[in-house]
C-alpha cells in the first residue's frame, strides 16, 4: 500500500488549491476565510464587551439593583449557565448536517441571542424583588443563547485546520476583531446611550443594545457563509459525551488550561467591570470611562494581532504567557500606588454655585498680559468628537453660575501681540490620570495575546486528546473551556460585589474612604494577584511545539491510512 505525502501549496485566494483542499486537516487558509471567521468574534463582542465592562454598572446605577444582589446574581446565574456548556458541547459534537457540525448554529441562533440581549438591557418599572426576578430571567436567557452560539463558534476554530501556524494566524485575527469591537463598545456605549436616551438614560442603553445586536447578527451570517469544516472525527466514532468528559479530565494539558482560563478571566473581568466605578467615584471623571476602556480594548487588539510575531521571538506558548502575565501582575500592583487626583482636569459647576475663572491662573506660562480672551467650552459629541461652544463673554475672567453643562472643560482663546491665537484647556489634566492611562496601556498590551494563545492551546489539547485516545471531541473541549471562563467570570462578579458591599459602596453617592479603597483594589491589586496565580499554573504546562508537530503528522498519517482502507 503506497501513500504519497500531501504537499499542499498555500492558498492565497478563494479558489481551492486542490479537489481535496476542503478535506485537508492541515490546510492553508485563504485570507477571506480567516477574516470571515474573525468577524464572528467581532459579533460576540458586541455582547461580551457590554457584559464584561458595563453590565454590572448598568444593574447598580441604571436599573437600581444593589451591588451585593448584582454580585450574587452573576455568581448564581453564571454557574447555572456554565453547566450548559458541556451539554452544548455534546449536542454540537453529535450534530451532523450538510453545513457541518458547528456552522448551522451561527445561522439559526443569531436572532434569539439578539432578542435576549435587548430584554436584558430593558428596565421595566418594578419593585426591588421584581427587578431581581427580571434580571435573573433575562440575563440567564441571554447567556443561554450566547452558549448556543459561542460553543459551536469556538469549536469551529478547531476544525477549520489543524495546522499550528494557521491556527495562530486565525486566532490572532479573531481576537483582533474581538478587541477592535471592544474598543468601539467600551468607548462609545455611554455616549450612544446618552444620544438615544436623552433624559431617559435607561431607554438609551436599551436602544444601544438593539443597535449592537443587529450588527452582531449580520456578522454571524458572514461567518457562516465564509468558513469550511475540514477536520472530522473518525467515521466509526459514536457520540459518547460521558466518555469524552472522562477523557478531558485525564488530559493534563487541558486540565491546566481549564484552571488557567478561570484565573485569567477573573483578572480580565475585574479590570473591565471596575473601570466604570474607578473613574466615576475615585478619579471623579466619569467622562473618561469610555476613553479608558476604549484604549484598553485597542491595546488588547494590538497585542492579539502581534501574537504570531511574539511567537517567533518566544516560540513556546506557555513560556510566552508566563512572561506576559508576570508583566500584568507587576504593573497591576504598581497601579495601586497611583494617588487620587487632587484636581480633575475639568471645571465643575454645581447647582446654585458661582465659580470665577481667571485666564492667568488657567493659562500660566501661556498667559499674555493685555491679551483679549474669548471664553468657550468643549461639548463632547460621542467619544471621539468635540465641538467648541463660545460662551459670548470676553475678558481676563469669567463668572459661571449654575452653568447649563454641569461638568465642562473651558477653553480660552488668547490673541498674542503678533495676532496669533493661543488655545488651551482651562484646567490641566492631572499627572495621576496620565499615569493611570499609561499603566492601562502597558497592562492591556501584555494581556492582548492571552486569548489567541490560550484558545490556540485549547485546539492543541483537542489534537493531543485525539492522538492519545483515538476520539475527537472538539466541541466538548471548547465548551468545557467556556465553562471555565464563565466560572471565572462568576467568581469575579461575586468577589466584586462582596468587596463593594463590605466596603460600604452606595450607588450614585460620594463614597466613603473604605469604599474608595475597595474600588481601587478591584481595579489594581486584586487582578494583579490573580495574574501571578496564572504564572504559577503555567509552570506545569508541558505540551511544546516539537511534540505538537509530531502529533499533527501522526494524526494526518492515521487519516490517510483510514482513507486507504
Amino acid at each position: 500500500m503506497l501513500r504519497v505525502p500531501c504537499n499542499c501549496p498555500i492558498n492565497t485566494g478563494e479558489t481551492p488549491v486542490s479537489k481535496d483542499a476542503h478535506n485537508d486537516r492541515l490546510a492553508k487558509l485563504s485570507l477571506r476565510e480567516k477574516l470571515g471567521y474573525g468577524l464572528g468574534d467581532a459579533g460576540f463582542n458586541f455582547y461580551w464587551a457590554i457584559i464584561g465592562s458595563w453590565l454590572f454598572y448598568f444593574y447598580t446605577d441604571i436599573f437600581g439593583i444593589s451591588a451585593a444582589a448584582a454580585g450574587t446574581m452573576f455568581f448564581v446565574t453564571k454557574f447555572i449557565d456554565a453547566a450548559t456548556d458541556p451539554a452544548m458541547g455534546a449536542i454540537a459534537d453529535a450534530t451532523n448536517t450538510r453545513w457541518g457540525k458547528f456552522r448551522p448554529y451561527l445561522l439559526f441562533g443569531a436572532l434569539p441571542m439578539a432578542g435576549a440581549a435587548v430584554l436584558t438591557m430593558s428596565t421595566p418599572d418594578l419593585n426591588e424583588g421584581g427587578k431581581l426576578i427580571w434580571a435573573y430571567g433575562t440575563y440567564s436567557a441571554m447567556m443561554l443563547t450566547y452558549t448556543i452560539l459561542s460553543t459551536p463558534y469556538s469549536s469551529l476554530s478547531g476544525v477549520i485546520t489543524s495546522d499550528t501556524e494557521e491556527r495562530n494566524s486565525i486566532f490572532g485575527i479573531r481576537f483582533f476583531f474581538a478587541y477592535a469591537t471592544g474598543i468601539f463598545v467600551g468607548a462609545a456605549t455611554p455616549d450612544l446611550a446618552a444620544h438615544f436616551g436623552g433624559e431617559n438614560e435607561a431607554k438609551g442603553w436599551q436602544m444601544t443594545m438593539a443597535l449592537y445586536s443587529a450588527i452582531a447578527t449580520l456578522f454571524f451570517v458572514v461567518t457562516f457563509f465564509s468558513t469550511k469544516e475540514r477536520v472530522k472525527p473518525p467515521a466509526s466514532q459514536k457520540a459518547d459525551p460521558i466518555q469524552d468528559i472522562v477523557h478531558l479530565f485525564k488530559c493534563k494539558p487541558w486540565l491546566i488550561l481549564f484552571c488557567l482560563a478561570l484565573i485569567i478571566m477573573v483578572t480580565l473581568t475585574l479590570r473591565g467591570s471596575s473601570a466604570a466605578y474607578y473613574f466615576k467615584y475615585y478619579v471623579n471623571r466619569p467622562d473618561l470611562m469610555g476613553l479608558y476602556i476604549g484604549i484598553q480594548m485597542l491595546c488588547y487588539a494590538i497585542g492579539a494581532i502581534s501574537t504570531p510575531l511574539l511567537l517567533k521571538v518566544v516560540p513556546d506558548k506557555a513560556r510566552l504567557l508566563i512572561i506576559l502575565m508576570s508583566i500584568v501582575g507587576i504593573l497591576s500592583v504598581l497601579f495601586a500606588f497611583v494617588g487620587q487626583p487632587k484636581s480633575t482636569g475639568v471645571v465643575t459647576i454645581k447647582n446654585n454655585e458661582s465659580v470665577t475663572l481667571y485666564a492667568k491662573d488657567l493659562l500660566e506660562d501661556k498667559y499674555v498680559d493685555g491679551a483679549e480672551f474669548t471664553w468657550s467650552y468643549d461639548k463632547k459629541i460621542f467619544w471621539i468628537f468635540k465641538e467648541s461652544i463660545e460662551i459670548n463673554q470676553k475678558g481676563s475672567s469669567i463668572t459661571l453660575n449654575d452653568f447649563e453643562n454641569k461638568n465642562v472643560s473651558v477653553l480660552q482663546a488668547s490673541k498674542d501681540d503678533d495676532g496669533s491665537t493661543i488655545k488651551t484647556d482651562s484646567a490641566k489634566l492631572p499627572t495621576e490620570i496620565i499615569v493611570m492611562f499609561i499603566l492601562n496601556i502597558f497592562i492591556s498590551l501584555a494581556l492582548g495575546p492571552k486569548s489567541p494563545l490560550t484558545w490556540s492551546m485549547y485546539a492543541d489539547s483537542a489534537d493531543y486528546n485525539e492522538w492519545k485516545t483515538g476520539r475527537r471531541a472538539t466541541a466538548m473541549t471548547f465548551s468545557a473551556a467556556t465553562f471555565s471562563q464563565k466560572v471565572g467570570s462568576a467568581l469575579a462578579g461575586i468577589l466584586m460585589g462582596t468587596i463593594l458591599s463590605k466596603m460600604g459602596y452606595a450607588a450614585n453617592m460620594v463614597q466613603s474612604p473604605d469604599s474608595s479603597l475597595g474600588i481601587v483594589l478591584i481595579q489594581t491589586v486584586v487582578p494583579g494577584i490573580f495574574a501571578f496565580i496564572s504564572v504559577f499554573i503555567l509552570r506545569y504546562y508541558d505540551l511544546g511545539k516539537q511534540q505538537l508537530d509530531s502529533i499533527q503528522q501522526e494524526l494526518k498519517d492515521r487519516e490517510l491510512a483510514r482513507q486507504d482502507t
